[in-house]
This record gives structure tokens, C-alpha cells and sequence, in this order.
């Protein structure tokens, strides 16, 4: 790959207080650890140190590399998967690392460590690991007819953890292996390794899903909204055997793509004919059984979770993700549903890493941010560590490190934590005001722990032919504007909402899971709402944190649609997703609320109809409430130093 871009352009697919969790089990968990949950480690994270002891610990080169080329494993169904297998060139039975991929089992990109086959096999297997990558069916060398996630006859009830499963047993009987597995990946790589772990097999021994979904709705329809860059390159790989990066790079026309109207025949501009998973994402727009086939989580209200399927994932995770990864608050998902609902004896044995990045990164420099030299890391030893403990049985004191690593943005530093939600955390309001002028960076919007009495509404007016673009975040798109990025441009907009703190007098911790909730009435029936959370640096930088969605019809429910009555108030939920942020003393903390984020989500045409067929486009006038009786405001946890 030419660049870091190219690449995330191909790979493209990509509460905690407020999640519906049981503190008392959360308090209880934390408690039972050896250190106090209101502690952290101040010394930063347990993988920085190159010269820690728990290194001299890890497995050390010693095998040469024996290499087999495209082995034939066959499914249930007697298709053939094709299997790289690279393993020590020594008799004897060795553990096995996994992945599971439909972007060529044969990458090699440094870059990337997450999806980097050749330089896993190159770190493994001399340290007594055999690594096997195998291509997803209808992928690159493997048979059958690629369908992602599930197979194209779903109805039927095949998905892509039954291939998971039947490779895990496969590895587990070969005669160089130990009968333990572990699997790891990102993205794709790690939705599959829920998948496996959820069918129970007794292969698998510990996963590290990188990045990983977990209702697979909200992976394509985030809180009721079209995700285009995920849902189209879904569509993508199961209509293809190979990336085939120069159509898609350097041919397509995304810009128009993004513009087609009606949703349901994308798939027919794109690619000249219908595309099957195409025409079931819009069979499916609401949160049903669907999307349940191979997800671990189930999320149906907004800031909520189930149990969805964690009970029956009995397999310890490392769970890796950034802060601004496309599926930053699903894998945090997966780590919290593990941690609440899975079985009780491997509650304790899951761990969570967030750094400052995007997806499939690990790498300082972020968007229009460099954030120091401990934003780097080096991921296979991190993974060496796991699997040498979980496969091996090796006692490396991997166990005893705090159960979550934060990289806290602000002060850009490491920090260990018992615990995710923190409960030293304190959930603090910041009130919308203004004096009915909030639009734009030279409105009178502003934002304070005071809440309000009597104030005039803000009011903007959507037009989705002139929608908000989209700027910064967790998004994959062409051109990438992904990451922390300067939000000026899109809050000189009359169209967006502005509503600033003043200038803070000394540093502000804010860790854990973000709310926005204020009232609305729109003269739509149906329409969108969006907020953003920014730190404004004295110079006038507005550094985007984190941002969220909600479609007005899923306001109440992801499972059913209720349109709304034009000109009545409602309240509203968004879910802005989670961080750990230091703002400096003498910064700013800014809110922006409009109704568009255009491509990264699908414009809402204000019409009601359902969204797969309509092609008019209508207006809407958004009038925000900030009163005594209608209050709005945004839900910061706000974290003291220990």
C-alpha cells in the first residue's frame, strides 16, 4: 500500500454509566481486585516499557518457519477455505494463533500490525506458535459465494461462525497442534472472533477482537442512521473475490454515489446490478432478527444494552480499540456486555485498551494531531503477552495489570484503571443557553452547570440539499477526514448550533460515557439530530472529541418507527459515545447540535417516508428548547485526580 489511507479506504469497515449497567456488580468487580477501584496507576501503561520485566517473560525466538500454501480446510457444507499456515519447522504440538479474513490472507504491511499476515507469522512462529490466516468463503482463494457476516441463504440460518467454528476444529485436530487457539484482528477479523467464541468451541482458548462491532444494526445504521461508508463497503466485498483497490480507488465517483437517490438502487449504480446484501439492508431498516444472526450484542434503545448473546461467550477477550475508531463505543460494548452479562467465572478475565486512534491504528499521529511518542505501540507483544498466558500457561503477570488502559487526550498520557465506568466519576449537566441566537460561531450560545429559567428556543433550518459535511470523527470515507480535526469551518454554519462555556479556570477531567439530551420540535415528521463535543484551545482550534446520531422515529426505539407530530416537543436521547479528555485550564468546552453529517451518515430527506424509496428532499425548521420546562443539556462525567 502506498499509504496508511489507501489502505483504511480498502479495509473500510469499519454506557458506560448510562448503559444500563449494574453499578453494584461493576463496584463489586472492582472491588474484589487487589487494588482499590478509586486507584489508577500513574506510572501509565504496562506495554510502554521496553524494558519491563514481564518481557523477559514473553516467549523468545527459537523455531525456524515451515510454510504451507493455500491447505484446503472444508465446511460443514463441503466447501473449500483456503489456509495459509505458517508454524515452527520442529516436531511436537504447538498453540494455535488464528485469523479469519476476507482481505487476502497473505498482507504484509508493517503499518498495519492489526491485518499484518506475514509480519504475525514472522513474530509468532519462532516463539512456538504456528499462525494460520484462512480467507472468509467466496474470498481470494477459498470457494463459495462471499456474503458478509452470514452466508447468502441466511434464511436458512448459515453464518459466518459456522466456518469460524468448523476451521477452529480443523486447527485444533491437526497433528502440530496443541488443541488451543487463540484469534485476533480487527474489524471484520474481529467480528468473526465473536462469532466462534459464541458456537462454544473447545478449541478456542482467548481472543483479542481489535475494533470489533457488536450489534451488527448500529454497525450499519448507527442509532437508526445509514452509515454509507460501512454499509457500502459491506456491499462491496460481498459482491467480489478480491479488493481490487483501482476500481475503487480511483474509479468510482463517490461524491455522486453519496448523492444517489433512492437509497434502494445504489447497489445498481455502483455496480450495474442488484447486490443481496444491499437489498436486505434496506428490507431491514429497523433493529430486527436480522442483524442478530452473528452479533454478541444487542442494543434497541439508545445508551442501553442487553445480555444479546454474551451469556454464551465463554472465551476471555483483550478488547482493543481508539477514540476515534469507527467502533469505538461497540467494542467498549463488547468489553461491558462480557463484563455484566458473561458467565460469571470469566467476568474478571476480560481487559480493555483505548488509545488515541482510529481504525486499524496504533500509530501518534491522528488527524490533524500528533500525540506524542506513547501513542505509539508495538501490538504484537501486547498480543504475545495474552496468548502466551491463555495458550501457553505461562505466568507472566498479565493478569494483575489494571483491567483498562486509557490514553487520557488532553495531557496525552496512559492510565491504568480498575474499572470502566469509572465510579469516581461524577455525571455533571452543562445547560444549553442562549437568547434565541445560539447559530453559528458568532451566536449567542452558551453552556454552564447553571441550569436554566426563562429562555427564548434556538431554531435552524435543515436543508438536505446543503447538508452539514462531514469533518473529523470515527468515519472511513473518500477523501478521509477522519480523526480529531479543526471544526471552525462547520461552526461558521447558520445551520449549526453553538453553545460555549467560558473560559475554564482549571483543568477539567472528563472520562467515561457521553449524553446529550434536550428537547425539539421539528415541522418534519421524521428528521435528524446530531451533536459534537469540542474543546476550544486558546487559539481558537476546535479540536472535535466525539460526536453522535439519532433518527427522530427511533427515538423511543431502535425496534419500531414512530413518526412525530410536526411542531410538537419531544425529548431526545443521543448517545455522543465515550472518551477520556483533559480541557486545559484557559480552554473551552463547545457543544454543536444540527440535524446533518453528511456522507458519513445518509441525508434525512424530512419527508417520513420510508427512507430506502423516497428521492423529494424537503426542508425542515428545527426549534431547540432551553427552559425551566423544557431543559437541554449535555452529560459530562467529570473525573478528580486520585
Amino acid at each position: 500500500m502506498n499509504s496508511r489511507r489507501e489502505f483504511l479506504g480498502a479495509l473500510g469497515t469499519g454506557v458506560a454509566a448510562a448503559l444500563a449497567l449494574n453499578k453494584d456488580a461493576v463496584a463489586a468487580d472492582a472491588a474484589a481486585d487487589s487494588s482499590a477501584s478509586t486507584s489508577n496507576d500513574p506510572s501509565g501503561a504496562w506495554f510502554l516499557t521496553k524494558s519491563a520485566p514481564w518481557r523477559e517473560k514473553l516467549s523468545q525466538p527459537q523455531y525456524d518457519i515451515a510454510f504451507e500454501y493455500q491447505v484446503d480446510v472444508t465446511m460443514r457444507d463441503g466447501v473449500k477455505l483456503r489456509a495459509n499456515i505458517w508454524r515452527p519447522q520442529a516436531t511436537g504440538k504447538f498453540p494455535v494463533i488464528y485469523v479469519f479474513t476476507p482481505y487476502d490472507n497473505t498482507v504484509s504491511s508493517p503499518q498495519f500490525p492489526m491485518v499484518d499476515d506475514v509480519g504475525r507469522a514472522r513474530y509468532f512462529v519462532p516463539r512456538g506458535y504456528a499462525f494460520v490466516a484462512i480467507s472468509m468463503r467466496g474470498r481470494y482463494g477459498s470457494e463459495g459465494d462471499p456474503y458478509l457476516f452470514w452466508f447468502k441463504d441466511w434464511k436458512k440460518g448459515g453464518f459466518e461462525g459456522q466456518d469460524v467454528q468448523d476451521c477452529l476444529t480443523w486447527l485444533g485436530t491437526q497433528e502440530w497442534s496443541s488443541g488451543k487457539i487463540g484469534m485476533t484482528g480487527v474489524s471484520y477479523l474481529a467480528m468473526v472472533q465473536w462469532m466462534g467464541a459464541m458456537l462454544g468451541s473447545p478449541y478456542l482458548k482467548a481472543i483479542i477482537p481489535c475494533g470489533s462491532p457488536d450489534d451488527n444494526f448500529h454497525n450499519v445504521n448507527r442509532d437508526g442512521c445509514l452509515s454509507f461508508s460501512v454499509a457500502i463497503w459491506l456491499m462491496i466485498i460481498g459482491e467480489r473475490r478480491t479488493n481490487e483497490l483501482g476500481i475503487w480507488d480511483d474509479w468510482v465517483d463517490w461524491d455522486k454515489l453519496h448523492q444517489h437517490l433512492p437509497l434502494r438502487t445504489i447497489d445498481e449504480t455502483l455496480l450495474g446490478k442488484k447486490s443481496q446484501d444491499w437489498q436486505d439492508f434496506m428490507d431491514h431498516p429497523d433493529n430486527d432478527d436480522y442483524w442478530h444472526i452473528g452479533s454478541p450484542g444487542a442494543r434497541y434503545r439508545v445508551g442501553e444494552m442487553s445480555a444479546g448473546k454474551y451469556p454464551q461467550i465463554s472465551v476471555p477477550s483483550l478488547n482493543i480499540t481508539g477514540w476515534y475508531d469507527s467502533v469505538l463505543q461497540n467494542t467498549i460494548n463488547n468489553y461491558l456486555g462480557m463484563v455484566q452479562y458473561g458467565p460469571e467465572e470469566l467476568r474478571d478475565k476480560h481487559r480493555l485498551i483505548i488509545g488515541p486512534w482510529i481504525h486499524n491504528w496504533v500509530h501518534r499521529k491522528v488527524g490533524e494531531l500528533d500525540y506524542g511518542p506513547d501513542a505509539d505501540i508495538e501490538l504484537h507483544p501486547i498480543e504475545l503477552r495474552w496468548f502466551d498466558y491463555w495458550l501457553k500457561g505461562m505466568d507472566n503477570g498479565i493478569m494483575e495489570e489494571p483491567r483498562v488502559q486509557l490514553f487520557v487526550t488532553g495531557n496525552n498520557s496512559w492510565r491504568g484503571e480498575h474499572e470502566w465506568p469509572l465510579l469516581r466519576a461524577q455525571e455533571t449537566k452543562y445547560y444549553f443557553h442562549s437568547s434565541g441566537r445560539a447559530n453559528s460561531l458568532i451566536g449567542d450560545g452558551g453552556l454552564s452547570t447553571t441550569p436554566p429559567s426563562q429562555e427564548n428556543t434556538d431554531s435552524f433550518v435543515y436543508d438536505p440539499n446543503n447538508p452539514v459535511p462531514t469533518y473529523g470523527g470515527g468515519v472511513i470515507m473518500k477523501p478521509d477526514v477522519s480523526g480529531p480535526r479543526d471544526r471552525r469551518s462547520i461552526q461558521r454554519r447558520d445551520d449549526v448550533l453553538v453553545y460555549t462555556s467560558s473560559v475554564l479556570s482549571a483543568d477539567l477531567e472528563v472520562t467515561g460515557r457521553i449524553l446529550a439530551k434536550f428537547h425539539a420540535a421539528s415541522s418534519a415528521p421524521d428528521t435528524d439530530f446530531m451533536v459534537a463535543l469540542v474543546d476550544v484551545h486558546p487559539d481558537g482550534f476546535a479540536e472535535l472529541l466525539t460526536c453522535g446520531n439519532i433518527r427522530a422515529r427511533y427515538r423511543n426505539s431502535f425496534k419500531t418507527q414512530e413518526l412525530m407530530t410536526p411542531g410538537e416537543v419531544y425529548q431526545f436521547t443521543i448517545d455522543v459515545w465515550s472518551m477520556s479528555h483533559v480541557f486545559a485550564k484557559g480552554h473551552q468546552i463547545r457543544v454543536e447540535l444540527t440535524s446533518s453529517n453528511f456522507p458519513w451518515f445518509d441525508r434525512n430527506t424530512n419527508t417520513g417516508r420510508p427512507k430506502d424509496q423516497d428521492t423529494e428532499l424537503r426542508k425542515a425548521t428545527q426549534t431547540i428548547f432551553h427552559n425551566s420546562k423544557y431543559p437541554s443539556y449535555i452529560i459530562l462525567p467529570s473525573v478528580s485526580s486520585p
